[in-house]
């Protein structure tokens, strides 16, 4: 290696550390996640919405929660409204905080819930002492300026860092199944939450096919991924932009899920089978709202998830040997794909 190139190693291996991790980062979670609640302020005592939000839009960036019943929001609480992602054991910390600009657009469910989108109108991430933080700013501000984004999304520099925030929180990833009149089809996707009171809400990119074949189907079946499936589910990932699949020529067996019969994999721990209720266009994405019809689980291994890079860096603090090692099995899950960012 040559002189200015020592020096360039020196200098990024002072500025980043051992943070230099991809964006979308796999690892290895049961279901429920317990490491990440998610805390809303603004409305007297935190209330703890871990269960009842989701992102559903990454350009304009918008997270939609659900208020219950005796949550009433007030025309003055929106922009007083924050998120805060908190490691749930040892010191508790904030590791991350969005903070809200006011509603958009609002939803009644069944049973009194009220769905409210919000857009972001600050954020901050705590995973990372702030110099390293803005070094990687800058380095990803400066790698868009090179490149087109490969998640094909424009997005402001606070719609970036909010989303950043909102992958503090492990999101698994999941196979859609669904028929269609082409045929059916079977999907990975991890821009998702649970709404509460059996509904659940996911977001699918306007860009690719797969999310006006969700609208055309109205019921979907979606599949939790092993951890040793990660691979595969990458794979799958260029069935987004597909009307169908032949069901025989997948790498893997299926069978036909318990109410809508759509084939869903064998090796699924868990298969929730829902009707879609309200679709909103929100910009990059179309976000779904939908009610479980039937949840049933096959087993509880360890199940895969993303994670944003600053989160794996401030969970492995400390431990270099397992964060290498770590790196190496994202780098081996996503074999013979390319290199992803999020969102998904």
């Amino acid at each position: 290696m040559s002189i200015i190139g020592q020096c360039r190693k020196v200098i990024k291996k002072l500025m980043f550390g051992d943070t230099l991790l991809p964006q979308a980062f796999t690892i290895g979670l049961t279901e429920p996640q317990g490491e990440i609640t998610v805390w809303l302020h603004g409305m007297g005592l935190p209330i703890d919405v871990t269960r009842r939000h989701s992102m559903a839009c990454a350009d304009p960036f918008t997270v939609c929660i659900a208020f219950d019943e005796k949550e009433k929001l007030t025309e003055t609480e929106p922009g007083r409204l924050s998120l805060k992602f908190c490691e749930r054991d040892g010191q508790r910390r904030v590791l991350g905080k969005i903070s809200l600009n006011g509603k958009r657009t609002t939803d009644m469910l069944q049973g009194g819930s009220q769905l409210v989108l919000f857009e972001a109108r600050s954020s901050a991430n705590y995973c990372l002492p702030k110099t390293r933080i803005w070094a990687h700013y800058l380095l990803h501000r400066y790698s868009l300026w090179r490149k087109v984004d490969s998640a094909g999304i424009k997005m402001s520099f606070l719609e970036r860092r909010a989303v950043m925030v909102m992958f503090i929180r492990p999101h698994p990833v999941v196979l859609v199944s669904l028929d269609s009149e082409a045929g059916g089809n079977i999907f990975p996707m991890n821009i998702m939450g649970d709404l509460g009171q059996n509904y659940f809400a996911f977001a699918l990119k306007n860009s690719r096919l797969a999310a006006r074949l969700v609208e055309r189907a109205g019921r979907v079946a979606l599949s939790d991924v092993p951890l040793s499936e990660t691979s595969l589910a990458y794979r799958l990932g260029v069935n987004h932009g597909k009307a169908a699949v032949d069901w025989s020529e997948l790498p893997f067996a299926t069978k036909a899920s318990a109410t809508f019969k759509v084939r869903v994999p064998v090796f699924a721990n868990r298969v929730r089978e829902m009707e879609i209720e309200k679709i909103h266009n929100l910009g990059s994405h179309t976000f779904f709202v939908a009610r479980i019809i039937h949840d049933e689980r096959f087993a509880e291994g360890v199940g895969l998830c993303i994670v944003h890079g600053f989160y794996q860096s401030w969970r492995l603090k400390g431990h270099r040997e397992e964060l290498a090692a770590s790196l190496a099995d994202d780098l081996y899950n996503k074999r013979g794909t390319p290199h992803s960012s999020l969102p998904l």
